[in-house]
């Protein structure tokens, strides 16, 4: 098998997601409903999703790479001053939160398919080989941005240590669950499907200059029309990557608004993909509707 060239493959795709994002221009939310703001400035990336007597709610999305969007988590810290923080994480990217920069950079320029065996190892091929596309996404966009993923996530956890009383929440389901439903969604054809095109796709490189354009939602929607076009088994990827996710996500920010008893002021920070998804579902999903999603 062309292992490299899967790698490459998925990286196009896998790319369309971690870079997505919108204008970051500041405006002012005008709430009608009861709460404790009526006014509160927000970035055009954040969204008040909830503002009455049971709390106040700000969903704020981000690219992982994105300086900007770090700095949008203090913004919103300094005028919401949360009592609970909520990010896009699991147990098994915790370690995210207390990561290096300068050693991530480093070590990311040194990353190669002995690290990626490493990292996987115990994993079986299928969802190793996925896993291993991931790190090596993430390797090489951090190369070539000289950012270190997951500063938005590290930015909200240092803010909440600075707030007394602050509870930080981890909202995503576990990574290998989510990678092992990707491809057991898959019929053996529409695998076989998936890695022919992997094998024999030859994507051109990220263009950092062309970064500003995945700031455009049309063009990102683009993009995941031409991936599923071409390969429409891409479709029951995207929807347990980010479907299925959004549901975990939306009940995991209702459970902590339901947790933080004194007043709830919560800030969710997530992928930008994330934000539609999680405002469709928040509010209406059931503890039964999310364990069926808990198992692969």
């Amino acid at each position: 098998m062309k292992y490299h060239a899967c790698i490459r493959q998925l990286q196009k795709n896998l790319k369309t997601v971690a870079l997505t994002n919108r204008a970051q221009i500041f405006r002012t939310v005008r709430s009608r409903n009861y709460g404790g703001y009526s006014n509160i400035k927000l970035p055009t990336s954040a969204t008040l999703v909830q503002n009455d007597k049971q709390g106040t709610v700000v969903l704020l999305g981000t690219v992982h790479f994105s300086k900007q969007s770090v700095e949008d988590v203090s913004q919103i810290v300094k005028v919401l001053k949360p009592n609970a923080i909520l990010v896009e994480l699991c147990r098994q990217r915790v370690s995210l939160l207390e990561l290096d920069d300068k050693k991530f950079l480093e070590d990311a320029k040194k990353f190669d398919s002995r690290k990626m065996k490493q990292a996987v190892k115990g994993q079986n091929f299928v969802s190793g080989m996925l896993h291993a596309m991931l790190l090596k996404t993430y390797a090489d966009i951090a190369k070539e941005l000289g950012v270190a993923p997951g500063g938005e996530f590290r930015r909200a956890y240092h803010e909440m240590k600075k707030i007394p009383g602050c509870k930080l929440f981890l909202g995503d389901r576990p990574i290998q669950i989510t990678i092992a439903r990707a491809f057991q969604s898959l019929s053996v054809y529409e695998l076989g499907q998936v890695l022919f095109h992997l094998t024999t796709s030859n994507p051109k490189p990220l263009d950092k200059f062309q970064l500003e354009r995945y700031k455009d939602k049309d063009f990102v929607h683009a993009q995941f029309e031409e991936i599923t076009r071409d390969v429409p088994a891409f479709k029951k990827i995207f929807h347990v990557f980010v479907d299925e996710r959004d549901k975990c996500l939306a009940y995991s920010l209702q459970e902590c608004v339901r947790t933080v008893m004194d007043n709830p002021r919560v800030l969710a920070v997530v992928g930008m993909g994330h934000v539609d998804g999680i405002i469709k579902y928040y509010g209406k999903m059931k503890q039964e509707d999310i364990v069926p999603l808990l198992f692969a």
